[in-house]
């Protein structure tokens, strides 16, 4: 009897240790490694006249040694105010040699990437963002790696007016894209702005 028992606690232990073989398909896979964000480039030019280069900027977010560490540093973006700029966004991860340029891979996934950009209240009046990029999703969606940030001429209010710009990059990681943000955000800043 204490034979059997022994063979069967053995047959017992080959089956689990071979239901955990990597080559299993019912096991779940390994989720993408969460990319690292180090650097964010905002580009922009005008609209009307992209060879201007009174209007041309070139502003950066940028965090090299990640959370709990040293302070981010940040640029101001400086607008005028009655332009219409064409900007794009670059992300780098700068803990590579060379520079790894994750916004390529986020170009890549942009079927679950969306940018959402939100002006401080005392600019929503005044600075519009119009995303340029979409994804293959049926119907399409924004990205966002792509605008226009028009800083709408009114002479309602005087210049210059010192707010924020707050951009978030949505990760939707198994679950649907929508028009709303998701839950996990791979990004969420703040740009000082100065509209002049």
């Amino acid at each position: 009897m204490k034979n059997n028992n022994k063979t069967i606690i053995t047959i017992i232990t080959i089956l689990t240790i071979s239901s955990c073989s990597k080559e299993d398909p019912k096991q779940p896979l390994p989720n993408n490694p969460q990319e690292v964000l180090t650097t964010i480039l905002l580009k922009g030019y005008n609209q009307n006249d992209s060879l201007n280069t009174n209007y041309q900027f070139a502003y950066k977010w940028e965090d090299l040694d990640g959370d709990g560490g040293n302070l981010p540093v940040i640029d101001t973006i400086n607008l005028d105010s009655g332009i219409i700029y064409t900007c794009k966004i670059i992300i780098l991860d700068k803990t590579k040699t060379p520079f790894d340029t994750v916004s390529i891979a986020i170009q890549e996934e942009k079927n679950v990437h969306q940018f959402f950009f939100s002006p401080s209240a005392n600019l929503i009046s005044k600075i519009k963002v119009e995303i340029l990029d979409f994804d293959t999703n049926i119907p399409s969606l924004p990205v966002g790696l792509s605008f226009n940030l028009n800083t709408k001429n009114n002479q309602s209010f005087t210049t210059p007016i010192l707010g924020s710009l707050n951009m978030v990059l949505s990760h939707y990681d198994g679950v649907p894209k929508t028009i709303d943000k998701s839950s996990e955000s791979d990004i969420d800043i703040n740009f000082p702005v100065k509209l002049k």
